[in-house]
């Protein structure tokens, strides 16, 4: 069971998981080793499952980000499918399965309208999808 303390080591390590343990035990008041042995903890039971970058895609020259909903036209295309989200794990950035009646969600950035439309073509081959396209980022 995570206790206060615990959600402010979650959410400190959220926002920056290169933070120092000496400033993390500062603003949990407690010591370096204390938040050590929670951090492994956590660790250890699978709450932190691993420390991540987030990348800026734009600045890669990824400027097509998306977001696609979709569904596979009919069980013999799920092996298809699957390849064809290999195929293009450059451009995916995530997928997921979700519920409703559009089962997959793919986050992808793209380096260009061709490159996303070249997708989507391969796409509709085996799946009905919807795109979302990014305007912007909230933060």
């Amino acid at each position: 069971m995570l206790d206060q303390t615990d959600l402010q080591i979650l959410k400190a390590l959220t926002h920056n998981c290169r933070l120092k343990v000496s400033h993390l035990a500062q603003r949990v008041h407690l010591t370096a080793p204390a938040v050590t042995a929670r951090i492994n903890r956590l660790e250890d039971t699978g709450v932190i499952k691993r420390y991540t970058i987030e990348v800026d895609t734009e600045k890669l020259g990824y400027d097509r980000q998306i977001f696609i909903r979709a569904a596979v036209k009919d069980a013999t295309q799920r092996p298809v499918y699957r390849q064809l989200i290999k195929d293009y794990r450059n451009d995916i950035r995530h997928h997921y399965r979700v519920s409703g009646d559009m089962p997959y969600l793919i986050e992808g950035a793209f380096h260009s309208r061709g490159d996303l439309n070249d997708f989507l073509l391969a796409l509709g081959e085996v799946a009905t999808y919807k795109v979302i396209d990014v305007i912007d980022e909230l933060i």
